[in-house]
């Protein structure tokens, strides 16, 4: 018997992996998939891997990419027109599904004339080819009945004694034609089939049974979401429910008009609840079980809008045995367990159905949703074929680089026409992107000027850091305040400036470890409810979602829109008097770095010119702050070259993965996070649970099966990213180096961190993070 994996029948195997995804394929390349699926493993014919799966003894043979890879190119050329440009997919597809993508032409010839004596690691990977072909041609006839399961045995037949080298020629013509045509839609094609045999690949080879999604209707999430309104009697609230109706009403009278549909609305007005509900108004609307991708900027949202929708799913009947049927959160610090009491996963089993979105309702990162809809990561695309026909909810995307947005805008409106997707854009500072959307709540403009919570107080000329804080203690009033600094340093010289003060001051940023930044933010909250008039110091950490209420918000110069989110955090319910929000430009003591002082660090100095720029008046009333950021948006966008989006749509368009040039920017280098390559994590051994961990850690590396190591390392990874903090590498002669990770021993945690403010810097720096 020829197996795929251990006790699985290799034929069994390719005929399960077209059943699992065809069904999300359009008709018009159902027949690729199909070839794509019965071929993808050809090469686990020869006796080479089939003894591979005894002895575990790899072997330059063994390898079966390449030739499966040839036997679908070849089936694809006998089946589409001779201008299909289905042979080119279908070889690039199988040749990549166990790594990474990367450019076809890479493995085909220089040139159509054949193989020249530069095509060196192609001929070596031909005369491999033709040796595996010569022994599957001694198990001929027993191969012929597999694949005659699959009506393929004409197809294997003819393969056997076909040329290879004319396959790769006929490839190389069709290579040339497409880069020349440059066909946008065929990157989708691409992705799409790549994901649906990748996904399929790994679940199948897993042998999960896999569940089928569940959904709850807007009756049911609706009755839930009005009772927890019935205790709140704010006038806030009354204007929330307004703005909820109108845009379930909108949502009715417009989902056959549009794709794409933007939400754009004060913060603190129920955006979550409003486009959550659009989007399940506009499931039901289109009669069919669309998924629902929830997509945020930061992780640390994640986990408050989710518990949100877990709330309204939390009672109907049986939802906790099957939670993850109906809602997941899929982030790099979720916790891998799939809830479902009708299947018993394991930690291996729930991370693939947690990665492959296998879901009603997936709350997720823009990391996630964008580095799977534009990419080369093979772990990261297995999920595109779920995100087929989904509806996207996408919640304050301004917090994407400038510089990519015509890029996503681009990917976003294709994939709405190739895909079928809908989008709901949510945010209070929309940037100009997706202008041909419908807005549903068109009247957005008066709500701005319904609030009076917060006025903004811009004071731009250059203020030293010992200036500021002395003006601050002698004018401080028995009031909440929340500083939020643009570095670590400066974060840190403010903090230590006022913590004598005879009142609760706390400090807040990525200097901590993530469960004592956990613990403060719980703890602030607390008081904060209690009505104590605390000071908070903070970096921009507090502006990603954390749901605090101070009286006052102090902020030292950013881009406008991160201004707008500080408000956010002032007055946020309306509840106290005006809330006043203070924006200065803080700058060191000495005089080289006065130009935006510590902003520049962050921003970089064009941003923060067009923020001075527009805050031109002595203040703002809360009814201005849409006007004002659509105008920053529009200089900014403006200002911001457009380069680096050009770069990338032209590698969409010629199917560039992996090589550079002057006009082209390989998707293997998309990324919506800058690597920061002049930083490094350091893991913390605080106290028992980190010691121990770490001993888990280092008894783990030990494992021999790559299957236990991984299920082990589920077991701890969250764990460790608890006591992990990420550093300049001019400290790393502080820790010691073990096993891969930057070790700070128990030992020398009183010398290097405390509690109070996280890792101990040494020396005077203008650290960012």
């Amino acid at each position: 018997m020829f197996c795929s994996h251990e006790g699985k029948r290799l034929i069994e195997h390719l005929k399960e992996v077209y059943q699992i995804n065809q069904d999300k394929i359009d008709e018009e390349f159902k027949p690729c998939f199909k070839i794509i699926s019965y071929c993808h493993d050809f090469g686990k014919f020869t006796s080479y891997f089939q003894r591979y799966l005894n002895t575990k003894k790899r072997g330059k043979f063994t390898d079966h990419g390449f030739l499966s890879a040839l036997f679908a190119a070849f089936c694809s050329l006998k089946s589409f027109r001779e201008d299909s440009f289905l042979p080119l997919i279908s070889y690039s597809v199988v040749l990549h599904h166990h790594g990474d993508l990367e450019n076809i032409s890479e493995d085909l010839p220089s040139t159509m004339r054949g193989i020249l004596d530069s095509d060196f690691r192609l001929t070596e990977k031909i005369e491999i080819a033709k040796e595996q072909i010569k022994d599957i041609a001694k198990n001929k006839d027993l191969i012929k009945e597999e694949y005659s399961i699959l009506n393929f045995e004409d197809y294997f037949l003819e393969f056997l004694n076909c040329d290879i080298v004319d396959v790769l020629k006929s490839l190389k013509k069709l290579q040339i034609k497409m880069e020349m045509a440059k066909k946008e839609n065929l990157y989708f094609i691409h992705q799409l089939l790549y994901s649906a045999l990748i996904s399929a690949d790994k679940l199948s080879a897993a042998k999960i049974e896999i569940p089928y999604e569940m959904f709850a209707g807007f009756e049911v999430l609706n009755r839930e979401r009005e009772k927890d309104l019935e205790n709140k009697d704010m006038d806030i609230n009354k204007i929330r429910s307004e703005i909820f109706e109108k845009i379930q009403k909108n949502i009715e009278k417009n989902y056959k008009n549009s794709k794409i549909f933007t939400i754009t609305s004060p913060t603190g007005t129920g955006k979550t609840f409003a486009g959550f509900f659009a989007a399940v108004k506009l499931r039901e609307l289109l009669g069919d079980n669309r998924r629902i991708i929830y997509s945020l900027p930061f992780t640390s949202i994640i986990e408050q809008n989710y518990d949100v929708l877990y709330r309204l799913h939390k009672n109907i009947e049986g939802f906790e045995k099957e939670s993850g049927r109906y809602l997941l959160k899929h982030h790099s610090l979720a916790n891998i367990k799939y809830e479902s009491d009708e299947y018993d996963f394991d930690n291996l089993q729930s991370e693939l159905l947690i990665e492959n979105w296998s879901s009603g309702i997936v709350v997720t990162t823009f990391v996630q949703l964008f580095e799977t809809l534009i990419g080369t990561r093979n772990r990261m695309l297995k999920k595109l074929i779920n995100l087929k026909g989904s509806i996207i909810i996408l919640d304050e995307i301004q917090a994407i680089d400038i510089s990519l947005l015509p890029l996503v805008e681009f990917v976003l409106e294709r994939a709405c026409e190739i895909y079928d997707l809908r989008i709901v854009m949510m945010t209070a500072t929309k940037p100009y992107i997706l202008k041909n959307s419908i807005e549903l709540l068109e009247d957005n403009q008066k709500y701005f000027f319904m609030f009076n919570r917060t006025t903004l107080l811009p004071d731009l000329n250059n203020k030293k850091l010992s200036t500021f804080l002395d003006e601050f203690k002698e004018r401080i009033e028995d009031k909440s305040y929340l500083i939020v600094c643009n570095t670590i340093s400066s974060s840190l010289d403010v903090y230590n400036n006022l913590k004598e003060l005879n009142r609760p001051v706390f400090y807040l940023s990525t200097n901590l470890i993530p469960i004592h930044r956990r613990e403060r933010i719980k703890n602030i909250k607390k008081l904060l409810d209690k009505g104590e008039k605390i000071i908070l110091v903070s970096t921009q950490v507090v502006e990603a979602g954390v749901d605090v209420d101070f009286d006052v918000v102090i902020r030292d110069i950013g881009p406008l829109d991160s201004i707008i989110q500080c408000a956010g955090r002032c007055n946020r319910n309306g509840l106290k008097d005006n809330g006043l929000v203070y924006v200065y430009s803080l700058v060191p003591e000495d005089n080289d770095v006065l130009n935006f002082g510590f902003g520049k660090y962050v921003y970089g100095i064009p941003t923060l010119e067009i923020t001075k720029k527009i805050l031109k008046e002595p203040q703002y009333s809360e009814g201005e702050y849409f006007d004002i950021v659509s105008d920053y948006f529009k200089l900014i966008q403006q200002d911001r070259s457009k380069e680096k989006s050009k770069k990338f749509i032209n590698s969409i368009k010629t199917l560039n993965f992996s090589q550079e040039t002057k006009d082209a920017l390989p998707l293997y280098k998309f990324s919506l996070i800058e690597d920061n390559p002049g930083f490094m994590d350091a893991f913390v051994i605080y106290d028992d649970l980190a010691q121990s961990t770490f001993k888990r850690y280092c008894d783990m590396l030990k494992l021999t099966d790559y299957y236990d190591r991984r299920r082990e390392y589920l077991e701890i990874k969250n764990i460790i990213r608890d006591y992990t903090v990420s550093l300049p590498i001019k400290y790393h002669s502080l820790f010691d180096e073990q096993f891969g990770l930057y070790i700070l021993p128990r030992e020398r945690v009183v010398d290097c961190y405390n509690e109070e403010i996280g890792f101990i810097r040494q020396e005077k720096s203008y650290d960012i993070f």
